[in-house]
């Protein structure tokens, strides 16, 4: 039998802390890593965001997930500092569900060194550090290869696709302490259907210095497609932000004049 992959030693607490959770309530191991997931996603969600109406955990059960939040957040404070971008979620993932029975249900994701070396080769020198540009992985997983784009180019508005849920909630979160900007989908990026989802990023992490997260439906995420907002518009301060979309106000009530038929007027 294939050996299970071994979590690195930064993230074996929190490890611990879902096996153990996970063992004594007698749950599926990728439940409560979901679930955990949903649970900080929704704890960064903007305040009119509706409850989790789904959550099938009591008070204390609840509480233990504040603590694996609270150990994720650790682990990921020192380990940025210390390597610039980290990503927890991607190596439990690939450890919890390569243990005795999960194996068919397992994905293996880029090491890190290797998204490093690739984010070089395919950013290029930077002649324009400021330049601000967009960056897309259409399989994307835990977002790797797109946080070492943003260690690169940190003015990069970065767009994640993935057809597994449970990998787009891993990249929300990622996106979220590792200070991205951008949005993530859960969509077949072959198909272009499938659609379960989409969640905007820390859209205004650079006016307010707060992450945040947007969910939206297809029908909503379609509409914030079509108002064609660039990228630069979300790394700008607060009174170019609020300048840029009085000039569409203002330009749209223009344009409108034109659309309008011509009245004729006749004599008395």
């Amino acid at each position: 039998m294939a050996k299970g992959y071994n979590a690195p030693a930064e993230v074996r607490e929190l490890e611990k802390q879902i096996n153990d959770f996970t063992y004594r309530n007698g749950l599926d191991v990728r439940t409560v890593f979901q679930d955990l997931l949903r649970y900080i996603v929704h704890g960064f969600s903007l305040p009119d965001t509706p409850p989790l109406t789904d959550w099938r955990y009591n008070k204390e059960q609840t509480k233990v997930f504040y603590d694996m939040f609270a150990t994720w957040i650790q682990i990921m404070s020192q380990q940025i500092e210390r390597h610039g971008w980290y990503d927890a979620f991607g190596d439990l993932f690939m450890a919890l569900t390569s243990q005795s029975g999960q194996q068919q249900k397992g994905q293996f994701f880029t090491p890190m060194h290797i998204t490093d070396l690739m984010s070089k080769i395919t950013m290029g020198k930077q002649e324009s550090p400021s330049k601000i540009i967009s960056v897309c992985d259409p399989t994307a997983g835990s977002g790797r290869t797109l946080l070492a784009a943003k260690a690169d180019r940190p003015q990069s508005y970065l767009v994640a696709w993935d057809i597994d849920y449970t990998c787009c909630l891993m990249c929300v979160c990622n996106f979220l302490i590792n200070g991205c900007v951008g949005e993530v989908v859960c969509i077949d990026s072959l198909r272009m259907n499938n659609f379960r989802g989409a969640w905007i990023v820390n859209e205004a992490l650079c006016r307010t210095g707060l992450p945040t997260v947007r969910k939206l439906d297809e029908k909503k995420y379609n509409l914030f497609k079509q108002a064609d907002i660039p990228p630069y518009v979300f790394f700008i301060n607060q009174k170019d932000y609020d300048d840029y979309f009085r000039m569409r106000e203002t330009w749209a009530k223009v344009m409108s004049l034109f659309q309008e038929p011509p009245t004729t007027k006749t004599g008395t």
